[in-house]
């Protein structure tokens, strides 16, 4: 079996899922191992999704501006925006007029 050969029936294996089990199906010629996908099991995802976004820097600022004025309304020294982020994606599923004003938002930045 030329490198070539051997790289295609390793790729070939890797992409069923399954290696060959007997030493007969590592020759030349020999069937291909049917190999059904095991179902997944439903699993509920419980690591946090990690999400990015580019702000102008002013918009930036006027969260960061907000974050410092919930700290001192509050008492705290900090207030991360990152909460003010979570908080905000939380009232926004719950909330059905903030979800049409933030859909006539995207509208508007999708038209320019």
């Amino acid at each position: 079996m030329t490198k070539a050969e051997e790289l295609r029936a390793r790729a070939a294996r890797a992409t069923q899922g399954a290696a060959p089990t007997t030493p007969e199906q590592n020759q030349p010629g020999a069937p291909a191992a049917e190999a059904t996908p095991a179902p997944r099991p439903n699993v509920v995802r419980a690591k946090p999704v990690r999400i990015t976004a580019d702000l102008s820097p002013q918009v930036y600022r006027g969260l960061i501006d907000y974050a410092a004025g919930l700290a001192e309304a509050q008492g705290r020294v900090r207030v991360a925006h990152v909460h003010v982020t979570r908080a905000l994606v939380a009232e926004l599923l719950e909330n059905d007029e903030l979800q049409g004003a933030i859909a006539r938002r995207v509208r508007a930045q999708l038209d320019d």
